[in-house]
C-alpha cells in the first residue's frame, strides 16, 4: 500500500514537472520577434528593450520620445505603471514620435 501511494506521489509530481515545462517553453514562444527601440526622452539617447514577452507591462526607463517597434507584434504604449493610462498603439514594424507625457511603459499582443 505503501509502494502505491508513493508511485502516485511521484508520478503526480512527474506530470506537474511536464505540465511546468511545456507551459514555460509555450509563454517563451509568445515572445514578440524583433526588437523595440526608443529614443529616450530624459537624456536623448537611443536604447533598446531586451526582452519583449506578450501581455507584460514592461518599463520604458527615461520615457519615450520616439519609439520604432520592430517586432512581429502589435504594442501599446502607456504612461503608468499598470498599463492602462494614455494608451497609444504602434503597430509592428512601425515609429511614432511622442510629447510629454512620455509614455513609460509597453506591452504587446
Amino acid at each position: 500500500m505503501h509502494a502505491l501511494r508513493r508511485s502516485a506521489r511521484i508520478a503526480a509530481i512527474t506530470g506537474a514537472a511536464a505540465l511546468m515545462a511545456v507551459t514555460g517553453m509555450a509563454t517563451s514562444a509568445q515572445a514578440a520577434e524583433g526588437t523595440f527601440f526608443y529614443t529616450r526622452a530624459d537624456t536623448g539617447r537611443e536604447t533598446f528593450l531586451g526582452s519583449t514577452p506578450n501581455g507584460q507591462c514592461l518599463a520604458i526607463p527615461g520615457g519615450a520620445r520616439q519609439a520604432t517597434n520592430d517586432t512581429d507584434t502589435d504594442a501599446r504604449l502607456y504612461t503608468n505603471s499598470t498599463c492602462t493610462s494614455s494608451s497609444r498603439f504602434l503597430g509592428s514594424r512601425q515609429s511614432d514620435e511622442y510629447t510629454a507625457p512620455y509614455p513609460t511603459y509597453v506591452s504587446f499582443g
